[in-house]
This record gives C-alpha cells, structure tokens and sequence, in this order.
C-alpha cells in the first residue's frame, strides 16, 4: 500500500515541513494510514511524529507540534488507501448480479465497505467486517453508520443475503448501540419473501434498539430484465404499495406517541406505484433517509412551494422539455401544472421508458443516454431539453451506458441542459434565466 500526497495546501503545517506533493505518507505516531479516517483521526493531536518518504527514496520523520485539530494540510486521491471492502453476499435482490454484460467494470464492483457508509451514507450488512474493523468503528465513533438490515429473522437473513454471517444482525446491531455508534437502517421489500409479518418483526425488533437505531427507511425491490439463474422475485404491485402505506402510517403513527419521531419511513415509490399523494413535509422528520431515495419528491416540492411567490405572470416565449423517468412523471407533472399559467412558456414533460434495463425498473436515476436519444429523435431539434443530474457520473458528463452529454447533444440536436434536482435550479433553467 502505498499513501501517495497529492497536494498540500500553501501555509499549511505540512508546507512548513517541507511536505510536498508526490511525498509518501508511511505513518503518523507510529501507526499506518489506511484511510482518509486513519489521517484525520491521529492527525489531530497537537504532537505528531510524522514519516514521509521522499522522491529520492529518502525517509524523513518529522516532530510537528500544532494545535490541536489543525490540519496538515496534506490532500490524497480518494478515501481509501487500502484496498474498497467488497461485498461477499450473494443477495437475492442484488441489483448489481442484474446488469446486463458489457457495461464498464466499475458498474459490478460490489462495496461493503463501513468507511463509504460513515462518509458518504452508503449502506452496509456488517457481514464482512473484521475484528479489527469492529475495533476501528467503536474506537474512532464512527457515527452514523448506514445498515442494510432487510429482516431481523437470522436464519431469513442470510437466506437472502446467502451469507450464514448475516444470521448474526442483532447481535451486531447490539455492539453498536453498547459502544453508542448510532445507524440508520435500510429494509430492501422483496414480496413473499420480508414482508407481511416477517416485516412487522423486524420494524418492532429494530425499534427495541432505539435511540442507537435512528430509522428505518423501506424501499422495494428493483427487478431488471436480466435476472437469468438469480431467485424469482415479484415487484412490488399497487395493492400491496396501498396496504404497506397504511401499514406504516399506523407504526409512525405509534412511534410519534413514543419518541415524537416517525422513525419508519416508506420510498418514494410506494405512493407513486399506489397512485396516492405523497404524505407531507412533516412525515420525513430530518428527512435523514433521503440518499434512500425517501423524501426526495416532497422535498422538490417544498422547495418550489417556497419559490411560487416569485414566478413571473409572463415571459418572452419559450418551449422546454423536461426528461423524466416513468414513475417520477406525476411529481413534475404538478410542476409543469402550476408553471403552465405561465404566458409564453411551454413546458413538455418527457417520460422515457427504461428499455435498457427493462423489467420493472422506471426510477429516473437509472435512465440511460441510449433511451434519452431514441425518445428524443429529432423531435425536439432547437429546443432546451432538460436531464437531471442523477444520471450522471460525478463529476462528469457520463450516463450509465457510457453516452456522453454531447453524444445527445449531437444525436437530437437539442439545447441539452443539466439540472441539479433542486427545484431552484430547475425554475432556473426552465425560465431561462
């Protein structure tokens, strides 16, 4: 393993050191640096002995005294120095065993990895920590952390998640809320598998571990149209998304009286695949599911409630396509309703059928360029078109299937325009202002 420095900032320590980028970080009072954690962690005290090994082989060890918490300075490439903890479950619903072949490595990757989930909210099965992982998250409190629970049945759990590890889950929920490390929890809903029952189970258990278990966000199980030699699974159906709902408002309903939080909160999906009304701002609390996807609608509509006031009557003509996945089209469309009183502008909204991943799959996030450019064609020739953020790469202009922003630029010929998913961006750019 080798820590590489890629920057270290102008007057900072480490440039008071003499650090420079291209330096290898070997330890800091003696202990390796596997992670950005490792760094910030025994970087903060206010004497270090830090080893550097320099370009030329040579190995300087530094006697820094600093003030507490003062940063070095020093910047890295990524979080991770060791190597990404991966995935050793086979889950029945596993999204990534369902992508069609082809696609780039990195789509297959599977992470496990608790220092994504306490850095970046992505969830996790405890399944593949170590001891010394155990020892790492307690000692540095490495809290929230982001868990995949899915039931709380052992011998259930690992049937799903093909990993006799995974019977051990309350257990493991138990030392985290012993050494105080709270986490926020993730149910995948599979029918006829961890629900009815089996879910009323698990919501009441993981309830018995409040305040240490934060929430519990219920999402349905995506099915792509490659699931060849995988388990059979069905989609959640509308009736079943209407019985759920009223399920779950009776269990908010019971934890509001206990805790005076709702503590269990339902996808998105569910109200739209039920055809009912998204529950107002107050179900969502923090809104501390929403990288769960939870919330995420009813939050774009606060937003826009707060920036109605400010809406022109009129404004020199103008005709924008906004694209949108199947089962956020009603969401918008109560956008496109209001903004439509609006003279001049014509606002069209584009639902694009998921035919690359096929099956039940209609979330937004999951559109692909090759979709977006056949339900363009040459339509829309000339006119601002636009593409919400989530498809994208980070940080760049890359869908799924490797199309370019610009590849659907030139293919349709149209004004291709990002937009960030807030409502201020999207008024923004809708207006053409």
């Amino acid at each position: 393993m080798t820590v590489e420095i890629k920057n270290v900032r102008a007057n900072s320590v480490g440039a008071e050191m003499e650090i420079e980028a291209g330096d290898i970080l070997l330890s800091i009072n003696n202990q390796p640096i596997n992670d950005i954690l490792d760094y910030q962690y025994y970087a903060q005290d206010d004497c270090l002995q830090v080893e550097i090994m320099k370009s030329n082989q040579e190995i300087w060890s530094l006697e820094i005294e600093k003030d507490y918490d003062e940063d070095l300075g020093l910047e890295f490439e990524g979080i991770v120095f060791d190597q990404m903890k991966a995935c050793s479950n086979r889950c029945i619903f596993c999204f990534v065993d369902q992508l069609p072949r082809k696609m780039r490595k990195t789509l297959y990757v599977k992470d496990d990895d608790y220092r994504y989930s306490f850095l970046y909210g992505n969830y996790i099965t405890l399944t593949n920590l170590s001891e010394d992982d155990w020892r790492k998250i307690i000692k540095m409190r490495l809290s929230p952390l982001y868990i995949s629970v899915h039931c709380t049945q052992g011998e259930l759990r690992s049937q799903m998640l093909q990993n006799p590890r995974a019977a051990g889950i309350k257990a493991d929920l138990a030392r985290l809320k012993e050494a105080g490390i709270q986490v926020h929890t993730q149910i995948v809903l599979c029918p006829g598998v961890n629900d009815g029952q089996v879910l009323n189970q698990t919501i009441t258990e993981l309830a018995e571990y409040y305040p240490a278990v934060q929430s519990v966000g219920i999402v349905p199980v995506g099915l792509t149209g490659y699931r060849e030699k995988l388990p059979e699974l069905k989609p959640v159906s509308r009736q079943q998304a209407k019985q759920l709902i009223k399920t779950i408002d009776r269990y908010q309903q019971r934890f509001r009286r206990q805790t005076g939080q709702g503590f269990v909160y339902l996808a998105d999906e569910f109200y739209l695949r039920a055809q009912m009304d998204l529950p107002p701002d107050e179900y969502y609390d923090d809104y501390c599911q929403l990288e769960n996807g939870i919330g995420l609608s009813r939050l774009l509509l606060e937003e826009f409630e707060q920036i109605i006031p400010s809406l022109p009557s009129a404004i020199e003509k103008r005709e924008v396509i906004i694209i949108t996945g199947l089962s956020a089209a009603p969401v918008l469309e109560l956008i496109q309703a209001r903004l439509s009183t609006i003279s001049g502008l014509n606002l069209k909204l584009l639902p694009v059928e998921n035919r690359f991943f096929g099956g039940a799959i209609s979330v937004a996030g999951l559109l692909t360029g090759r979709d977006i450019i056949d339900a363009l064609g040459q339509t829309y020739k000339g006119n601002v078109v636009l593409i919400p953020e989530v498809l994208l790469r980070d940080g760049q202009e890359t869908l799924l299937d490797d199309i370019t922003i610009q590849d659907i630029r030139e293919s349709s010929r149209a004004k291709i325009d990002v937009v960030d998913g807030t409502a201020e961006d999207l008024i923004n750019k809708i207006l053409g202002r």
